[in-house]
């Protein structure tokens, strides 16, 4: 797909809805969602200096998502990376940057291991979450290491009554869940779900003899998530999230497979001390086991505590300040395949930050500074500044620029590689990055909403093992620039939305592309509701090629683009029950987001929930 007519398309339809939407009756209620990790403090997403995405409990029950690859993977500016079918090894890449360039949080408390800085994204039941809040770009002086792509904050699910899923489907797939919640001041919740398959073959001959194997690779996993909430005397709250998830998963070559277990846990007290100050102090840990068996037997445990207390000040009417004081524990511990410990080590980080919000007239100001004090590499300073300006009612523009850096992980510092060559190295230095953006958003009537960003990020000292017998050492560059286009309409009965990404990720030192960053991507979704809460909807997802390894020559290659198109819809039965179906791959296309590994076939899945009506 050339970049002609890719944008073509996408002004097409836009135009097109456009038109629809003037004729069409007025739906004004798009009230704008509360989010609060672009600033750490609750505000509207249209009143955040960055770019930001907020998928809903209602959008992931309208995709039906069976995992978070369908999830995520239509939000502008994210691209997805996974080595076979769902409970396979997942890798998000955010504006270009690196997997471990995202903060992935949950519930407020770093979810990454500390061995390579990744999340397992095939973890996470989408069932548990209620909602996530994306914030593309640098959030470092809010949230130190890590976040230079920016920041993915998932909140777990608070059921408030009882709530039951059963789901068939294709590849043997077979899932159920079960929920309960109270209300009132004092909340207990509850929720579990399984979901499991027989799966396909992760691998095709392309992934070369050593990997190919033409068995099925399946998956079980199990997440339950648990909490309370509670008020703290007169004018304070208490509140405990718990979520937990075993999987094993089976990969190639042919008899590999593994037990995880990620588990975040974190309790949040909030008091409101005065008038013009609010306090809150988050004490989280976070743990990742890791066992692989078969052709690499080995065995990670990671294991993170943090705290952070947090200062919200109001300088009158217009100006908020917010300090704090944040700590983060880290060890990490790695046997190899002979059973002999690897390493078995620990890191701490201890960090400082303010944050001003100030708003004067049509104009809004944010400036953040923070200095952390890591045990490994001494100190390091971010810094960050936007504005924002209000040229109308319908018409909004924001700036801004930031630094970030990632600390080294534990493999990167601490692994003593394999013979002696792909070692750590304790003297690493961090990555660092600095970034720039320009958006707009536009409300082209109370029913239309137009989004764009352009963006520049520069990461400096990559960490890469290609040292004296390929160690771990600080080298290199990489920029990432792009742009990215939203535009949604809702209009009952209808509901559309499409985002376009254009980006340009690069190795400073070859010019080459980073792999599996493709340079366009295309997401469109249109819905139609019906009487009774039925409705049909269809969803493109198109993609150009990428660069990735050739596992038999192991020298570059450009990965073929892709468009895939999705059917889903939803009907109600009686007693609040309702069924759900939804098709994947309609037209059966045959594609690759990993050279080597496949993707899922057409394929069909059918779910039966229940939620009673409120």
């Amino acid at each position: 797909m050339s970049i002609k007519t890719f944008i073509a398309v996408l002004s097409g339809v836009i135009l097109a809805a456009t038109s629809v939407a003037n004729r069409a009756r007025a739906d004004d209620s798009t009230s704008e969602p509360i989010i609060v990790t672009a600033s750490r403090v609750a505000q509207t997403e249209d009143q955040a200096l960055a770019s930001v995405t907020v998928i809903t409990r209602k959008d992931i029950e309208r995709s039906q998502s069976t995992d978070m690859v369908e999830l995520l993977r239509s939000v502008a500016g994210i691209d997805i990376a996974r080595s076979g079918g769902p409970g396979s090894q997942t890798s998000v890449f955010l504006r270009g940057t690196n997997s471990n360039h995202v903060l992935v949080l949950i519930d407020g408390v770093r979810a990454a291991d500390t061995t390579s800085g990744g999340f397992s994204w095939e973890s996470l039941d989408p069932s548990q979450i209620d909602h996530i809040e994306i914030v593309r770009g640098p959030r470092a002086t809010l949230y130190g290491a890590d976040a230079i792509g920016g920041v993915i904050q998932i909140f777990t699910r608070k059921p408030r009554g009882p709530v039951a899923r059963f789901e068939l489907g294709s590849f043997g797939t077979h899932g159920a869940e079960i929920g309960d919640g109270t209300s009132g001041k004092t909340r207990f919740f509850a929720d579990a779900s399984y979901r499991g398959a027989s799966g396909f073959p992760a691998t095709n001959p392309s992934a070369g003899p050593y990997l190919y194997s033409p068995e099925n690779d399946g998956y079980q996993q199990h997440n339950v998530t648990a909490g309370m909430h509670a008020p703290l005397g007169a004018n304070g709250s208490v509140g405990l999230t718990a979520w937990d998830s075993l999987e094993s998963t089976q990969f190639d070559p042919a008899g590999d497979f593994s037990h995880a277990e990620n588990r975040v846990v974190n309790l949040h007290l909030k008091e409101i001390t005065g008038p013009d100050w609010v306090q809150t102090l988050s004490i989280g840990n976070a743990l990742v086991d890791l066992n692989t068996f078969g052709s690499d037997l080995s065995s990670i445990s990671t294991h993170r505590s943090s705290v952070d207390w947090q200062h919200d000040l109001s300088l009158g009417q217009r100006n908020l300040l917010t300090v704090g004081y944040s700590f983060v524990n880290d060890i990490g511990n790695s046997n190899d395949f002979t059973n002999a410990v690897a390493y078995d080590e620990s890191v701490h980080d201890n960090a400082v930050f303010a944050d001003l919000l100030s708003r004067f007239g049509r104009q809004q100001l944010q400036f953040g500074l923070r200095q952390d004090q890591h045990s490994r590499f001494g100190g390091h300073t971010t810094g960050q500044i936007g504005w924002g300006w209000d040229a109308s009612q319908a018409w909004r523009w924001f700036t801004s620029y930031g630094t970030a850096f990632r600390a080294p992980d534990f493999n990167e510092l601490f692994s003593p590689g394999y013979s002696g060559f792909f070692a750590g190295n304790p003297g690493l230095l961090p990555e660092t990055s600095r970034s720039t953006e320009i958006g707009t958003r536009y409300r082209l009537s109370p029913a239309q909403r137009l989004r764009a960003s352009i963006y520049y990020t520069k990461i400096k000292g990559l960490i890469d093992f290609t040292g004296m017998n390929d160690q771990a050492v600080n080298i290199g560059s990489a920029s990432m620039r792009g742009l990215e286009l939203q535009y949604s309409w809702r209009r009952k009965p209808w509901y559309y939305t499409a985002n376009a990404t254009l980006q340009k990720a690069v190795d400073d030192a070859t010019g080459q592309d980073l792999l599996r960053r493709p340079r366009r991507k295309l997401y469109m979704m249109l819905e139609r509701s019906f009487a009774r809460r039925t409705n049909l909807g269809a969803e493109l997802l198109a993609a150009s090629y990428h660069a990735d390894i050739n596992n038999i020559t192991y020298s570059t290659m450009d990965v073929p683009g892709y468009a895939v198109v999705d059917l889903f819809s939803t009907y109600p039965l009686a007693h609040s029950w309702t069924v759900e179906a939804r098709l994947n791959n309609t037209l059966d296309q045959h594609y690759q987001l990993v050279s080597g590994y496949n993707t899922p076939t057409r394929s069909v899945f059918v779910t039966l929930r229940y939620a009673p009506r409120r």
